[in-house]
């Protein structure tokens, strides 16, 4: 081990000194376009998939795009400031229990329908809280969307996120904030 040594303390110098290149992650390349509009139709798709009866006025979301995207590799604490993930986030209050739990089976019953993954699970019931909620994966794009729901707040949440794309350097210094809503039929069609 003390021959080794050495020579993993100049491989580590010489790899730090050339940008550390090869031990970053390669994110692929997006339009920020593109990545807003299949994040905002998903979210309208869940929303109405969710079949919702009539409720209060859906909290707007902002589309946000966001530069938590990490190099990876020895620089795992670097942010790289061309990459970024979009995020939107909407939400019902005044959900009641047995809506929200018939509305997390249908949604999760929708995206695991169309070959979504389930990667966490969170139905319990304890003295104080009921909890619904679930998040699932699309192992094609990489987005996640995560359902929330708990008696104290009874609100409905739902939060979609697209993974790291490496953008166009303009479009990350200047990131774009769009305001999104679910479109609800109307009430004449609604019924």
């Amino acid at each position: 081990m003390r021959k080794t040594a050495p020579l993993l303390a100049l491989l580590l110098a010489a790899l730090t000194a050339t940008g550390c290149s090869a031990l970053e992650t390669d994110y692929p390349s997006g339009d920020p376009e593109a990545l807003r509009q299949r994040l905002t139709d998903r979210a309208q798709w869940a929303y109405d998939g969710m079949a919702l009866p009539p409720h209060k006025a859906v909290t707007p979301s902002t589309v946000d795009p966001g530069h938590s995207c990490m190099a990876g590799g020895f620089t795992i604490e670097e942010s790289l400031p061309d990459v970024v993930t979009y995020e939107l986030r909407w939400e019902v209050e005044g959900i009641p229990s047995e809506v929200a739990r018939t509305t997390e089976a249908r949604l999760r019953k929708r995206f695991t329908s169309a070959g979504w993954t389930v990667t966490f699970q969170d139905n319990r019931k304890t003295a104080q809280s009921i909890l619904y909620g679930f998040v699932v994966e699309d192992p094609v794009t990489g987005d996640q969307f995560h359902l929330d729901w708990n008696n104290h707040t009874t609100t409905l949440f739902l939060t979609g996120y697209t993974p790291c794309a490496r953008v166009p350097q303009e479009a990350a210094d200047h990131p774009s904030r769009e305001t999104w809503t679910p479109r609800t039929p109307p009430p004449s069609l609604a019924g």
